[in-house]
C-alpha cells in the first residue's frame, strides 16, 4: 500500500467524525445544481448537500448509499486540508460496535471497498478521483482505549462509548475485552435530545430545535 493516504473516519449516526472534521450525517438530494456549492458533493450526476441536519436512523448503514456519500465527503474534506493531491490512493480506518464487530465487518468492508476501482466525484467544486486501496475495521472503544497507557496498567477498567444512538460497553480484564460484559444500549444522544425535548413541550409548552438544545 505504498503512497496510499491512511484517512480514518467515525461513521455515526449523528455525526461523520474524522481526525480534523466532524459534520452531521444529515444528506439532501438535489435533481440539479443547488444554491451553493458549500459542501454540495455530485456523484453520479446528482448533487447532494452534505451536513444538513441530521438523517432518519439507519440501523443498517449499509442499506442506501447515504453513508458511502457521507464517507466521499469526509475523504474529500481531509485531503484538502493536508493539502494533498485530488487523485490519491485511500486506506481506510474504520470502526464498528464491538458487539456486532463480527456480524459486521464483512459487509461494511464491502460497502466501503467497491471494487476497488478508480472513484470520481467533486466536492465544493472540486474533482477528485480517488482509490479506496485498503478498508480496516477496528472494534470502536478498544482501539481507542489501547492508547491510553495509564488506564491500561489497571486490572479492570469499563470503557464507554457515548454515541448518537448507543451507548457501548465494555469491560478490559487485564487490557482483554470480557466479552460478557460487552453491551450496546440504544441510550445515546440522539434519544437525550429527544427526551429533553420533550419534557420541555410538557413541562412549558415550547418547541426547541436540536441545535437550540445542543447550544
Amino acid at each position: 500500500m505504498s503512497g496510499s493516504i491512511i484517512i480514518g473516519i467515525d461513521h455515526g449516526y449523528a455525526a461523520m467524525k474524522t481526525v480534523h472534521f466532524s459534520f452531521p450525517t444529515g444528506l439532501v438530494e438535489y435533481e440539479h445544481e443547488p444554491y451553493t456549492q458549500k459542501d454540495v458533493l455530485e456523484y453520479g450526476g446528482r448533487y447532494y448537500v452534505v451536513g444538513s441536519g441530521r438523517q432518519p436512523l439507519q440501523r443498517d448503514k449499509t442499506q442506501t448509499e447515504d453513508y458511502y456519500l457521507l464517507t466521499l465527503a469526509a475523504i474529500a474534506k481531509e485531503l484538502e486540508h493536508r493539502g494533498a493531491e485530488h487523485t490519491a490512493s485511500i486506506h481506510l480506518a474504520a470502526g464498528l460496535p464491538l458487539t456486532s464487530f463480527g456480524r459486521d465487518k464483512r459487509s461494511f468492508r464491502s460497502y466501503l471497498y467497491r471494487d476497488g476501482s478508480a472513484i470520481p466525484f467533486r466536492y465544493e467544486g472540486q474533482d477528485y478521483t480517488i482509490t479506496i486501496q485498503e478498508v480496516s475495521l477496528f472494534p470502536q472503544g478498544y482501539a481507542a482505549v489501547l492508547t491510553q497507557t495509564e488506564l491500561l496498567d489497571e486490572p479492570s477498567v469499563i470503557v464507554a462509548d457515548m454515541g448518537g444512538w448507543t451507548v457501548d460497553l465494555m469491560r478490559l480484564d487485564n487490557r482483554i475485552p470480557n466479552a460478557a460484559s460487552c453491551r450496546s444500549l440504544e441510550l445515546g444522544m440522539i434519544r437525550c435530545i429527544d427526551e429533553i425535548s420533550e419534557q420541555v413541550r410538557r413541562l412549558f409548552g415550547l418547541s426547541m430545535t436540536t441545535a437550540q438544545i445542543e447550544s
